[in-house]
């Protein structure tokens, strides 16, 4: 059996499918495995990659290659995202893991992280039109898909990190109305976009799982279950003001939600409110897959 890994080096976590793809061109699932390290809280103002993350993220992939070689993995495929995007130091990030660890990381633009998120959508869910909302944890993409087709898309430094960095967990009402005023500006700007278009959101990432999670009060719950679980808006709020009502140490226990979690869902979780009534959407459709599966889709197509 050709078994392929993929090792996604995100901005709050790095993480690993190993995979084999079938007769049927369908894939399965062998083993996933994720390190939350906020490799994004290591970047400094001038956007340099400071020594202590760099060896952490190394750590991780030194594991997670070790693992690759218990179950015999034919190919690993590395990518980064906004992090090593946007660090000033990710040609040596890269040399270094090379090096080191003999994988060869591939920086993927907004666009192709958008892209993989889309194909993940379009090739798992029956959602036609529908804006796809992936809130990673230091950039937020957002993409126009109708009739099934990807239109248009724009990537944001607004990932968890930096909005929690932004807007302090969202501990008072000023807080909580600047986020709204700054997330609508932002959506504005976006000449594409058209307010009030009635457009479903799907959540792809981290962040949105973590919401099916509380909505479940389950912070166990599968994700395989998640996927194609559908909330109102007016569910999602609820959580919000909830999740707001609470001081900050309340907020670690809070039903659903693992305590690493709880210290960037506030800002986030607020954003994506915020969305759902800019476009004045009636659901927020949850996606378990993103940008490690539309990596699989576009080699299940590529190969057909």
């Amino acid at each position: 059996m050709n078994r392929g890994a993929i090792i996604d080096i995100g901005s709050n976590s790095v993480r690993l499918i190993i995979y084999h793809i079938n007769e049927h061109s369908n894939f399965e699932v062998i083993d996933e495995a994720k390190e939350t390290i906020r490799l994004g809280s290591y970047l400094t103002k001038n956007n340099y990659l400071i020594d202590d993350g760099i060896e952490i993220a190394i750590n991780v992939l030194k594991r997670f290659k070790e693992i690759c070689q218990r179950y015999e993995v034919v190919e690993i495929y590395v990518v980064a995202t906004e992090a090593v995007r946007k660090a000033v130091n990710r040609s040596y990030i890269c040399n270094r893991i090379e090096s080191e660890l003999g994988l060869n990381v591939n920086i993927l633009s907004g666009k192709e992280e958008a892209r993989y998120g889309y194909l993940a959508v379009k090739n798992s869910m029956k959602e036609k039109d529908a804006v796809l909302l992936d809130l990673g944890g230091s950039s937020m993409e957002i993409t126009l898909m109708e009739k099934g087709e990807f239109k248009e898309t724009i990537s944001l430094p607004l990932g968890c990190i930096p909005l929690t960095k932004m807007f302090n967990n969202i501990e008072s009402d000023d807080e909580n109305i600047e986020l709204e005023k700054f997330i609508n500006n932002k959506l504005n700007e976006i000449s594409w976009l058209t307010k009030n278009n009635k457009l479903n959101v799907i959540g792809i990432g981290g962040i949105a799982k973590h919401i099916g999670r509380v909505a479940k009060g389950d912070k166990n719950y599968p994700k395989e279950s998640l996927h194609d679980y559908s909330m109102t808006r007016e569910e999602v709020s609820k959580i919000y003001s909830d999740f707001l009502k609470l001081s900050i140490n309340e907020r670690n226990n809070f039903k659903g939600l693992s305590k690493k979690r709880a210290e960037i869902f506030a800002a986030p979780l607020g954003a994506i409110l915020v969305i759902l009534r800019y476009f004045n959407s009636e659901k927020f459709i949850i996606s378990a897959l993103g940008l490690r599966e539309g990596i699989i889709y576009e080699e299940i197509i590529n190969k057909k």
